[in-house]
């Protein structure tokens, strides 16, 4: 088996970071190995990077780049093009793949997913390999930057999916991070009437960004809590909530008769949990449904979105580093919420 000289970073909670030299294995069956051109920062990285990093672990999962080798049996692709990667993917071959009547039809709760990265071979390093499934070709004209963002906007589709916005629907979006902007905006695409943004003051350019991507209304909750907040004519029939899991006390308590409460906010450690007022959830007819797009099933609807509305990224990435600098641009993206949307690792093509 030959290999290629990599280099990948890696993280230890809590903040370690260092840049390792190693290799990665050409691909074998079914897989493909891609030059990496950009990588974004994600939430995840940030809590693996504060509190679950136990052991050094290379890590980025938001990645776009270029084809370099395909393995036997890989048609899809060839050397050369374009890609975007998601996270994970379907097997498409368990009973909860496979249509019925032999199968549940269900591949987005598939449990026996195909993931990319090896080790020493992840996101943030300048090669990553794994199985074709996990990757989409990208349209002509799409830049590798924009591809990017492919995995957090297939994470926003799938959250606006789960709470079923229809046309005409109210909706309060909580949280003003890239998974919450880009709710904002597959929201409005699918017909909202109305669609709110609540964060802090603080968040000055991603509260800007959510007015240039579609929001009608701002809700600083620091300033007014809310549960506090009056929201005219009727309160949100629909609320996606992209922040931690104790904000959806507050969500459950503002939603309109018959509303849908849809989240992916994490907390790993003690504030998953909350507490709520069951005959008020009863009585009101409230849905509380969660989001997790793992595996991923939205990439192509991503990349289409991505390719239709170019504000999307343009409104998204923020900030832009390279390799060497990923200890400097995770500390940034931890600290400066007044500025930083998504930062983005480009690396340079060879």
């Amino acid at each position: 088996m030959s290999y290629l000289k990599n280099r990948t970073a890696y993280v230890k909670s809590a903040w370690q970071f260092e840049l390792r030299d190693s290799e990665v294995a050409m691909p074998s069956h079914g897989e493909i190995l891609v030059e990496v051109a950009a990588c974004g920062i994600c939430g995840t990285d940030l809590h693996i990077s504060d509190r679950t990093a136990k052991d050094w672990q290379p890590f980025g999962h938001e990645v776009s780049g270029i084809v370099r080798s395909v393995g036997i049996g890989v048609t899809r692709f060839q050397v050369g093009d374009g890609v975007a990667l998601d996270s994970s993917a379907p097997c498409g071959k368990c009973d909860i793949c496979l249509p019925t009547p032999h199968g549940r039809g269900r591949p987005d709760l598939c449990s026996s997913t195909l993931s990319f990265g090896k080790i020493g071979s992840m996101g943030f390093g300048k090669f990553v390999s794994g199985p074709h499934e996990c990757a989409v070709a990208l349209p002509d004209g799409m830049s590798l930057e924009t591809a990017c963002l492919t995995e957090p906007i297939g994470v926003s589709i799938d959250l606006v999916e789960t709470a079923k916005v229809n046309p005409g629907d109210r909706v309060l979006v909580i949280g003003p991070g890239p998974l919450g902007l880009g709710a904002v905006a597959v929201a409005k695409r699918a017909g909202a009437e109305w669609v709110g943004l609540a964060g802090r003051s603080s968040s000055t350019a991603r509260m800007h960004a959510g007015i240039e991507l579609g929001a009608d209304q701002l809700f600083e909750i620091d300033k007014v809590p809310l549960n506090a907040t009056d929201f005219g004519i009727r309160r949100p029939d629909k609320i996606l909530v992209t922040a931690p899991p104790s904000t959806l006390e507050a969500a459950i308590q503002i939603a309109a008769r018959g509303g849908v409460i849809a989240y992916i906010g994490i907390a790993f450690g003690p504030g998953s949990g909350i507490q709520i007022d069951a005959d008020d959830f009863h009585f009101r007819k409230l849905s509380l449904r969660g989001s997790h797009a793992s595996p991923g099933t939205h990439a192509q609807e991503s990349i289409q979105l991505l390719a239709e509305l170019p504000k999307l990224s343009e409104q998204i990435i923020s900030h832009r580093f390279e390799l060497e600098d990923i200890a400097n641009a995770m500390i940034q993206a931890r600290d400066d919420r007044r500025t930083v949307k998504k930062m983005m690792m480009v690396n340079p093509i060879s």
